[in-house]
């Protein structure tokens, strides 16, 4: 069986087929957890988590929408991007007494959306991005949940902010791109995991960090729509593709593809705290 412990059905480029595409995972036994980005689309994955018991949901606000970005930047398949918000009591409203929401993320930290902005305003966005992670870690305590984290190459910035607020939960660096000194630091706290995306199958730039992630600190993602891996790159990306992920790792770590497959499903059990 496949998990695919980060997708985004909850986005605009499945509103033509999400439904199709949810009945036949269900019924092919495909896992998913959706990730929220902003308010709307957590509330959109808290829907489809509740219709489907084959899905689970976060809560989250990505970093992109804690300021305004220019239009260049934005990604033309979520119709979202363009809202700024603040994480606040609405989105701790969907958590409550719901237990098909396992994680609060994905939120983090992210300056490649900050490039065009002058020098002044670079450093109001950074400061924008610290408060609204912030708020998602002490709320993560509160709810006593995993968090999805998004950094771009900030690793060691956002496990700074992490230990200041005494952050002692779990965690999981999605779409990790780190270097091995990076997974290094964070593999020294026993309730972070790392998850890897299709783009492992663009090259063998992460094969090293690959074979030193513990099994049983390893997730997998398709983070669907985006990066299909090969075959399927340039291709909406789905999560049954998450199959080419764990295909590639288990090629790396010299084992079968059915083992990494269960691996990760249990680990993604044990982290997101599912019951089947």
């Amino acid at each position: 069986m496949l998990f695919d412990s980060h997708a985004h059905l909850n986005l605009a480029a499945f509103d033509l087929d999400r439904e199709k595409i949810l009945k036949k995972y269900l019924q092919e036994g495909v896992f998913l957890i959706n990730i929220g980005t902003c308010f709307e689309t957590s509330k959109k994955a808290v829907e489809i988590a509740n219709q489907y018991s084959n899905c689970w949901a976060s809560v989250g606000l990505h970093p992109s929408h804690t300021f305004n970005q220019p239009i260049n930047q934005l990604d033309k398949n979520e119709i979202n991007e363009l809202i700024v918000e603040q994480w606040n009591k609405r989105f701790e409203d969907l958590i409550e007494n719901n237990k098909k929401i396992v994680a609060i993320g994905e939120c983090g930290l992210d300056y490649s959306y900050l490039k065009d902005l002058l020098p002044e305003e670079q450093e109001r966005a950074k400061k924008l991005q610290k408060e609204e992670f912030v708020k998602q870690i002490k709320a993560a305590l509160k709810f006593n949940v995993p968090l999805i984290l998004h950094l771009r190459e900030l690793y060691q910035e956002a496990l700074n902010i992490l230990k200041e607020n005494n952050f002692k939960g779990k965690a999981v660096f999605h779409f990790f791109t780190g270097s091995l000194n990076d997974l290094a630091e964070i593999l020294k706290n026993p309730n972070y995991f790392i998850s890897f995306s299709g783009i492992i199958t663009y090259s063998n730039k992460l094969n090293e960090v690959i074979k030193n992630t513990p099994l049983d600190r390893l997730l997998i993602e398709t983070d669907s729509p985006y990066v299909a891996p090969i075959p399927y790159r340039g291709k909406r990306n789905e999560p049954l593709y998450v199959k080419e992920v764990a295909q590639k790792i288990a090629e790396i770590k010299n084992v079968s593809v059915g083992e990494i497959e269960k691996i990760t499903f249990n680990n993604t059990k044990r982290v997101f705290g599912i019951e089947l």
